[in-house]
C-alpha cells in the first residue's frame, strides 16, 4: 500500500482525485528520468488552483515523482475512487498523460508504456481515443527518433 496515498486519505473525494492526477502525472514525467520544468508548469495549468495552492501542488509532484508504487496501482486505486461508469473523466486523464508526454517534445517509450498501462488499467484501451494516441504516439516516434 502506497504511503501517499495514506496520507491524504483523509481529504475529501474531489482532493483525493486531483492529488491521484498528479501523483499520475509526476509519475509519467518522471519515467523517462527527467522531470522538467515544461512538463511541471503544463501540470501546474491543467489543474486548477489558486497561487497560495501552488507551491503544495508541487509538493504533491515531488511526492509523486519520489514514490515507489507501480503506476499501475495509482491508476486501479484512482479508477475504483472515480468509477469505471466515469468513463469520460478516464480518458481526459489518459489525454492529460498524453499531453504532459510530449510536451517537452521528448517522449520516450517509458512514458508511452506508462500510458498504456494506464489506459489498461481504467478499461479505454478499444475506446477510439486510445486509437488516435496510438497513431499520434507512432507519427510522432519517427519524426522524432524517440529514445
Amino acid at each position: 500500500m502506497s504511503q501517499l496515498w495514506d496520507k491524504y486519505s483523509r481529504a475529501d473525494k474531489q482532493t483525493i482525485v486531483i492529488i491521484a492526477v498528479l501523483i499520475l502525472s509526476a509519475k509519467l514525467c518522471i519515467a523517462d528520468g527527467h522531470f522538467s520544468q515544461v512538463e511541471e508548469d503544463e501540470i501546474l495549468k491543467i489543474i486548477p488552483h489558486e497561487k497560495y495552492q501552488r507551491s503544495l501542488l508541487i509538493d504533491i509532484l515531488e511526492e509523486g515523482a519520489a514514490d515507489k508504487t507501480p503506476i499501475q496501482e495509482d491508476a486501479r486505486r484512482l479508477k475504483k475512487l472515480i468509477g469505471p461508469q466515469n468513463k469520460p473523466f478516464l480518458e481526459f486523464i489518459i489525454a492529460v498523460l498524453y499531453r504532459l508526454a510530449e510536451v517537452d517534445h521528448v517522449m520516450s517509450e517509458e512514458e508511452l508504456r506508462d500510458i498504456q498501462i494506464v489506459a489498461v488499467e481504467f478499461g479505454v484501451v478499444r475506446a477510439p481515443l486510445m486509437k488516435q494516441i496510438r497513431t499520434i504516439a507512432l507519427k510522432f516516434k519517427k519524426k522524432l527518433n524517440i529514445v
